[in-house]
């Protein structure tokens, strides 16, 4: 049963919530440091603290409407403010001068802010966390964030010799507009989904650690996972019709 009142008190998930974004915010602050590798490993374990809140709540029986506005709030810190700054640092060169002086400065800026503006708008949209549908409207803000990751690792602050800003900068640009947009992508509730889901995130910390030891593995791991994250986003609105015909 879902609790409606205002003056409830904090459970289990929603400290578990609250935890998502002290490290969303840890992991801006090793951004700022230049500490590009840790923000990502943090952005990464966000997304795992995400999906347990949910899943800890429903278990547990103890949805209510202040954890909907706490996981809002934790979102926009982990899945917005986060990989935002971390895609400006990386491509931000002040040696190039300007934003209005360089291409790529320019990008650098303007991608960043309409992470956070579609993201921000998504996020306040769709803040009720206790909805029975069976789908998002729009692209969920920690896969654009794990799509950063990705990008910024493999052709930008890596050194795995891709270094490619414009296409990082414009890729972000296309997707970042899927965040408010209408296209449906299936909800992670399905025992098959979530099992999915678990491997997707360990995969994508064991490529991040894998960097410590050997950076050729992975840039091939960490270039798996961005293959199946692509897919997702890519074909994610197919695999709502394939779900619903399947269901009539």
């Amino acid at each position: 049963m879902v609790r409606n009142k205002r003056n409830v008190s904090l459970t289990i998930p929603d400290f578990v919530t609250v935890g998502n974004a002290l490290l969303g915010f840890l992991s801006i602050t090793y951004v700022i440091d230049g500490r590009f590798f840790l923000a990502s490993l943090l952005i990464v374990v966000c997304v795992g603290l995400d999906g347990l809140d949910g899943l800890l709540a429903r278990y547990l029986d103890v949805e209510h409407e202040l954890g909907a506005y706490l996981d809002l709030f934790s979102d926009m810190i982990s899945f917005c403010f986060a990989p935002a700054l971390l895609l400006y640092s990386t491509y931000y060169k002040i040696q190039l001068g300007r934003a209005w002086q360089s291409p790529q400065n320019a990008l650098a800026t303007i991608v960043p802010f309409l992470i956070v503006f579609f993201g921000t708008m998504r996020l306040t949209r769709f803040a009720d966390k206790t909805s029975d549908r069976k789908t998002y409207s729009g692209l969920p803000t920690p896969c654009l964030a794990l799509l950063v990751i990705h990008l910024t690792y493999l052709f930008g602050w890596g050194g795995t010799g891709w270094y490619h800003p414009y296409l990082t900068l414009l890729v972000v640009l296309g997707f970042s507009f899927l965040l408010y947009s209408p296209i449906p992508y299936l909800k992670l509730r399905g025992k098959r989904l979530k099992a999915a889901a678990v491997i997707f995130i360990f995969l994508n910390m064991m490529g991040l650690l894998l960097i410590y030891f050997a950076r050729t593995e992975a840039k091939i791991f960490l270039l798996f996972t961005l293959v199946i994250l692509l897919g997702y986003i890519l074909l994610g609105p197919l695999m709502v019709t394939y779900h619903d015909k399947r269901k009539r």
